[in-house]
């Protein structure tokens, strides 16, 4: 059975456009977790995390320190219309499969 990922490379860069809103959660997650492939979104994550720890903050609970932990920033929004650029790995096509009536991508 050919599939349209059998034509891509390992390594090549595929540009991902979100075409439809997720019917169900699980297929917003996996879209967000697609979206964290993308190089620039992984360096806004990594500083964004950088930013929490240097700002943490310290207090004491049961004459113990606890740490007050920030929320997460939702760096990747899976709206209709998001665009992102993330390099092919082979063990993403299962992923991308099943999300497919969502998406639309392109090689190159």
């Amino acid at each position: 059975m050919s599939t349209a990922f059998d034509a891509i490379k390992p390594g090549q860069t595929l540009t991902c456009t979100v075409t439809a809103e997720p019917r169900t959660e699980d297929d917003r997650q996996t879209i967000a977790r697609l979206m964290r492939q993308d190089p620039a979104v992984k360096k806004r994550l990594k500083g964004a995390q950088k930013f929490r720890l240097d700002n943490l903050v310290v207090r004491s609970r049961g004459k113990r320190p606890w740490a007050v932990r920030r929320r997460v920033a939702k760096v990747a929004r899976v709206e209709r219309g998001a665009t992102w650029t993330m390099p092919w790995l082979p063990n993403l096509a299962g992923d991308l499969r099943s999300v497919e009536q969502y998406i639309e991508f392109k090689a190159g």
